[in-house]
């Protein structure tokens, strides 16, 4: 195997470091400075603790609707194609072209009191903004395309030939999902998911702004980590980012180590 150019490693080592790496190192330096014993008084303090929890509970809502609609609307665009799911397929990457803060503005002024629809649910005493349900809103808007940009080019890959033969051999199309599809999609799902659950447990604009950062009420880890900042209890803040970096490693060292074990697998039954 033809080895790459040495100055090309280094650059892209080079700028890895200075983008990334130097950066985490800091955070993690900042977090631990005093000790791990101030690190798990930090943790145990009552405003994080209800936002790790608020943050947990959004991810547990937002994720595993998004991975629904992000299978099922790629099962759509790719073996039922037409010029509505053209379309569809174009809008799906909205979220990744508007700010987030104009994603919160934007449900702010449809979802409020005052928007189109909020007088409305106001009325049949439901609230979207400044609660729960606005949270999840904002997150699932802003993580909606992560799943069908990695399932999408995928299915386009495989082709339908595996389950056009399974259907012809009697199987039903809930089988053939399951034992072929699901299959086939299994790693782009996964990082797909992966993918989702850090934007949502990072999302700071968007929800900012539906949320109404109240503390100990519709405040998430991010938005508990910049008023720590905002407040000048940097301690605190680094803590946060910290919980909040290990989360997004811990899991891309679970799909890494999952991921060779299958290829190891594969090889071994080939």
């Amino acid at each position: 195997m033809k080895r790459s150019p040495v100055a090309l490693r280094i650059v892209v080592l080079c700028y890895i470091g200075v983008l990334i790496g130097v950066p985490l190192i800091f955070v993690f330096q900042q977090a631990f400075i005093h000790g791990f014993g101030a690190f798990w008084a930090a943790l145990r303090d009552q405003q994080m603790d209800h936002a790790i929890l608020l943050t947990a509970l959004v991810a547990l809502v937002a994720v595993p609707l998004n991975v629904l609609f992000g299978v099922g609307a790629s099962l759509w665009i790719v073996r039922h194609p037409s010029r509505f799911t053209r379309v569809l397929d174009t809008i799906i990457d909205v979220p990744l072209a508007i700010s987030p803060i104009i994603v919160g503005l934007v449900l702010e002024l449809v979802y409020a009191q005052g928007g189109w629809f909020g007088s409305l649910l106001a009325k049949l005493g439901w609230q979207v903004m400044f609660s729960f349900p606005g949270i999840v809103m904002a997150s699932i808007f802003v993580s909606l395309p992560l799943v069908s940009r990695q399932v999408i080019p995928l299915l386009r890959e495989l082709g339908d030939h595996q389950e056009q033969t399974a259907s012809t051999l009697g199987a039903s199309p809930l089988r053939i999902f399951f034992t072929i599809t699901l299959r086939s999609i299994t790693w782009a799902t996964a990082y797909g998911v992966s993918l989702t659950l850090a934007r949502v447990i990072g999302e700071y604009g968007a929800v900012l702004i539906v949320s109404g950062n109240i503390a100990l009420v519709t405040q998430t880890l991010t938005l508990d980590i910049g008023a720590n900042f905002d407040n000048f209890n940097n301690y605190q803040g680094f803590v946060g980012a910290v919980l909040l970096a290990m989360a997004s490693i811990v899991l891309l060292l679970i799909l890494g180590v999952a991921r060779h074990r299958e290829r190891k697998r594969n090889e071994y039954l080939a």
